[in-house]
């Protein structure tokens, strides 16, 4: 995709078309960057931390497995990219438009609206960055003594403990992560009286929180390990936040 983007760009470039060559290839750029920023391994994980977090019901003691955080440059750069689209995409129509007729007034329209709709989502994309790079909570799964916090890509959810149905690790077809750290997601079900959410086959509603492991930088698995512990052992649930949390995942029981 980033060469194909890139190879947009030079090509519209080289036959004089700015408005439309300088986004392709600032996309094409912003794509090889995002890759190697996302995918890139670090070569030892991040050990577990104590860290607060701020729930629903205020700030509690936690047990924190890091995700990766975006510095606001980086963010900032995105949201420019978006911009760049959505600009270009207006220029493009307002001097295009109305010199061509015919199929080429059709593929100019065609083409500012594949690229505003690119721009969108990248600056979409940037905003969701820059509001995690911003947060005065670190991105990250918290374990708490009543629930599970998870602050990172995909927003902020929390579950607690005796809602929690079941805990596994997923492979879903494209989503493995490179370096095979572990599984590509880890999937926290639960069930909850009411709200949004698929419902089972004992009426409940079911809900998830998702743990993208790309963006993980503690080791996914150890996180699988304490997450089924802790479902299964509720009285050692309690040490959360705690040192004695840390001294139980370091040791590898």
């Amino acid at each position: 995709m980033a060469a194909f983007l890139i190879g947009l760009g030079a090509g519209a470039l080289a036959l004089g078309s700015l408005v439309f060559g300088i986004p392709l290839l600032a996309f094409g750029i912003g794509t090889v960057v995002s890759l190697v920023r996302e995918f890139r391994l670090d070569p030892d994980p991040v050990a577990p931390e104590l860290s607060p977090v701020t729930t629903r019901n205020g700030v509690r003691a936690a047990t924190r497995f890091a995700f990766r955080r975006n510095s606001p440059a980086f963010a900032a750069a995105t949201v420019g990219l978006g911009v760049i689209g959505l600009v270009a995409s207006l220029a493009a129509v307002g001097r295009f438009v109305l010199l061509h007729s015919g199929f080429e007034r059709y593929w100019t329209i065609a083409g500012a609206l594949a690229l505003g709709a690119v721009g969108f989502l990248i600056l979409r994309e940037g905003l969701r960055l820059l509001r995690i790079a911003s947060a005065d909570q670190a991105p990250g799964v918290y374990l708490t003594r009543s629930r599970v916090v998870v602050f990172g890509p995909l927003g902020l959810g929390e579950m607690y403990w005796r809602d929690i149905v079941s805990v596994s690790a997923a492979n879903p077809r494209g989503r493995t992560p490179l370096g095979r750290r572990g599984p590509a997601l880890i999937v926290i079900r639960g069930r909850a009286p009411s709200g949004d959410g698929g419902t089972g086959d004992d009426g409940d509603v079911l809900l998830e929180l998702l743990v993208q492991v790309e963006f993980l930088l503690a080791d996914p698995n150890l996180l699988h390990t304490a997450l089924l512990h802790y479902l299964g052992q509720a009285a050692d649930r309690p040490e959360l936040g705690t040192t004695a949390a840390l001294e139980r995942l370091l040791s590898g029981r």
